[in-house]
């Protein structure tokens, strides 16, 4: 200590003062010695083993999420991180549905969520790349006849490029997801996405059902552009209400007193699911709708109800995010 003070003393009188200036801001920048540093998690953006582009994301993240900037500037940052770790999946709130029970803790990987829902604009780059997914080239089974009934051909209305795409069935969903290099999120991705880092609460929010925050309840008489409303603790846009969300998952009533801990899914292993949607039979049974949407009351749009359509259904409230995963998944495990 006595030689650090007679040091900077010494320099102090004899060196210039921008010299002095750089030389004790070298001095104090010095990190700790190794051995009294705390080891860094393996998910740390620090740790050497941090994959390059996580730790580039969250940077870009943390700029996105700025307050001066607007949900069209946030376009640029299409995804963001949702960290690793559990959650509590579920609710034990005296009017939530059987299907929502029992809550449960769920482990689920790091994983990327798309910011907003897939607008009408981008679905349409996905038409026009694969013309069989177009409304008159579309099999019949995989749909119901409502196949982007708003649109003009292979055209969406000029107004509603920032809008949501709508009438979209479970099995487009998952071609435009494959086709983007991503895929849809599971039914436990989109319910810890959508909670936004809080416990327990029936909204992105909070406690109570807010209309500022929301699109809900027939109030705008269809769908808003994206990213109209405040976002999420993770920075997530339209998580509720707007339109109702798609999921990976088969439904399964039964599920959560089943569920594997680590990364569930329900009715698939998440490899064969991806590699063979086409060939999901509708008979085979309902999937995963979840976020309710501009038309359900305050309490169908809780981040913890379930519903159960068959996934040739594609009406005017229904569409889709996607997610991708950041690191290999780990297999699903039992509890």
């Amino acid at each position: 200590m006595k030689k650090t003070v007679l040091l900077t003393l010494f320099l102090t009188l004899c060196m210039q003062p921008q010299q002095m200036l750089s030389w004790i801001s070298c001095f104090c920048s010095q990190e700790s010695p190794v051995g009294n540093r705390k080891p860094l998690h393996p998910e740390h953006p620090e740790h050497p083993g941090y994959p390059a582009h996580v730790s580039a994301y969250a940077e870009e993240r943390s700029i996105s999420n700025l307050p001066d900037r607007t949900p069209r500037e946030q376009q640029k940052t299409e995804m963001v991180l949702i960290p690793a770790g559990e959650f509590l999946m579920g609710s034990s709130d005296t009017d939530a549905d059987a299907d929502e029970k029992p809550v449960h803790t769920v482990y689920v990987d790091a994983f990327e969520i798309d910011v907003f829902e897939v607008t009408n604009a981008k679905f349409k780059a996905f038409v026009d790349a694969n013309p069989q997914w177009r409304k008159a080239q579309i099999p019949d089974k995989f749909h119901r006849g409502y196949y982007l009934n708003h649109w003009e051909g292979d055209t969406y209305p000029t107004d509603r490029a920032a809008h949501p795409v709508v009438y979209v069935s479970w099995y487009a969903a998952m071609a435009y997801a494959k086709w983007a290099g991503k895929r849809l999120p599971t039914e436990a991705e989109w319910e810890k996405a959508a909670r936004g880092g809080l416990i327990g609460k029936p909204y992105p929010w909070g406690d109570e059902i807010d209309a500022s925050k929301a699109n809900y309840g027939s109030k705008r008489d269809g769908t808003t552009p994206v990213g109209e409303y405040p976002p999420n603790g993770y920075g997530v846009y339209d998580m509720v209400g707007n339109v109702s969300e798609w999921c990976l998952d088969a439904y399964d009533a039964e599920f959560y007193h089943v569920s594997p801990k680590q990364n569930p899914l329900a009715g698939h292993e998440l490899p064969d699911v991806l590699a063979t949607f086409t060939e999901v039979p509708e008979n085979k049974g309902p999937r995963v709708l979840r976020g309710g949407s501009w038309l359900n009351v305050a309490y169908r749009i809780r981040v913890a109800v379930r519903d159960r359509p068959a996934p040739t259904y594609a009406l005017n409230f229904v569409g889709f995010r996607c997610v991708r995963d950041v690191l290999p998944r780990t297999p699903q495990t039992s509890r």
